[in-house]
């Protein structure tokens, strides 16, 4: 029963895998292929490496682009995606709003159907639940990615060097800590404006950089502080304690709401990168206390004994012999992380807090369509059953790792 269980969930998350990777050859506005006065194009599959957005340079594909004549428009032959209407596209002709499964798009033949009805805005359901596979596999990958950036480094240093092993020099600690607060100055503080202004991740990238740029730098005056005879003592860090103090104060604080407050406090610029970024940094200390359990035990292991023995620093003996040995039960925390970070992004969604530009393109904002009128099931029933499945295939894969570990 639970191979077979095992197996169902598997094959779930191949099929949102495929729905994600495919969308624009299966949810597509765009025909894939057409010829117009006998030459040949492909304006459907160039979304896939081009944006949408950006000009065809032919005179007729760009009019057609202009005045939404794709379904309209006289071709020659044209072959159209399963699902031919574009996630997001919305209608506002009463014809096109909230229609049930298996509306022919008005004035169209038909192979322009709505297999899943329409929202409260036209867009097509079936449309925004392909879609919403591809933002729920990059929520939860991305997201929990932070998470284990974050989660491996703090649970390393606290589960191997606890709290009477990680000596740290006067010079290095000190302008790690200046370093720390003119990055978050430089970085964030100072580049509100222009993180604001950006509807991209490139800003915020940018911003990232330039933290981490302030911390190399101020990590190199530390190394030659260190040369300073007062600089040049080192210093006993209680690591377990407080990382693990850290983790506590991470865990009390409710992820939905603290998620809201920073959103209210940057109305415009409610991206889906910001929310990844966030739901990410709140997620790493499940990570951080797997990894910190498996040190606290793989250090006191003979080979561990032994590579200190011969004299092998404290970083290669814990990146090339400990940490390796304890990744195993954190494949669990990250499958279930997973998990936790589509949740928290449908409702977010849900709660109209996400990104606006992906309205009708995610689970969770086709469920906020469907509270303007509960009649309307199949706005409603398609997203929360793609988002039950999906969860429940993701605890499903972490129940069986954690079994396998025991």
């Amino acid at each position: 029963m639970k191979y077979k269980r095992l197996r169902a969930a598997l094959w779930t998350l191949g099929l949102l895998l495929f729905l994600a990777l495919a969308r624009d050859f299966l949810a597509n506005g765009r025909p894939l292929y057409c010829r117009i006065d006998g030459e040949t194009f492909f304006p459907g599959l160039r979304t896939v490496w081009a944006d949408e957005k950006k000009p065809y340079g032919n005179p007729v594909l760009d009019s057609l682009y202009t005045y939404n004549l794709w379904k309209k428009f006289p071709y020659e032959s044209s072959v159209f995606a399963p699902v031919p209407f574009s996630p997001g596209d919305f209608s506002d002709r009463p014809s096109c709003i909230s229609q049930p499964p298996g509306t022919v798009q008005p004035e169209h033949d038909k192979r322009f159907r709505h297999w899943l009805g329409t929202d409260d805005s036209g867009r097509d359901v079936a449309a925004g639940i392909i879609s919403g596979a591809r933002i729920a596999i990059l929520t939860g990958l991305l997201a929990m990615f932070v998470a284990l950036s974050i989660g491996l480094v703090l649970g390393s240093i606290a589960g191997f060097f606890g709290d009477d092993r990680l000596r740290v020099r006067r010079g290095r600690l000190m302008m790690n800590f200046i370093g720390i607060f003119f990055g978050i100055f430089y970085a964030f503080v100072v580049r509100e404006y222009a993180m604001k202004g950006s509807e991209s991740a490139g800003e915020g990238m940018k911003s990232i950089g330039i933290f981490i740029g302030i911390l190399l730098f101020f990590n190199l005056l530390g190394w030659l502080a260190n040369r300073i005879p007062f600089f040049s003592k080192t210093m006993l860090i209680p690591a377990d304690l407080l990382i693990m103090r850290l983790a506590e104060v991470f865990n009390s604080i409710p992820k939905l709401i603290f998620i809201i407050a920073i959103a209210a406090m940057m109305p415009q610029n409610r991206s889906l990168w910001v929310m990844i970024g966030l739901i990410g940094a709140l997620s790493w200390t499940g990570v951080a206390q797997f990894i910190r359990a498996e040190l606290l035990r793989i250090r006191t292991l003979e080979y561990v004994t032994a590579a200190r023995s011969l004299g092998y620093s404290d970083a290669r003996t814990l990146l090339r012999h400990a940490l390796p040995n304890a990744l195993r039960p954190v494949m669990v925390a990250f499958a279930l992380g997973i998990a936790g970070a589509i949740l928290l992004e449908a409702a977010l969604s849900f709660l109209g807090i996400s990104d606006e530009t992906l309205k009708g393109m995610s689970w969770g904002s086709l469920l906020n369509s469907a509270r303007s009128n509960l009649r309307f099931w199949w706005i409603a029933v398609p997203p929360g059953l793609a988002i039950c499945i999906t969860v429940m295939a993701l605890n499903a894969v972490g129940d069986a790792l954690s079994e396998r570990i025991k």
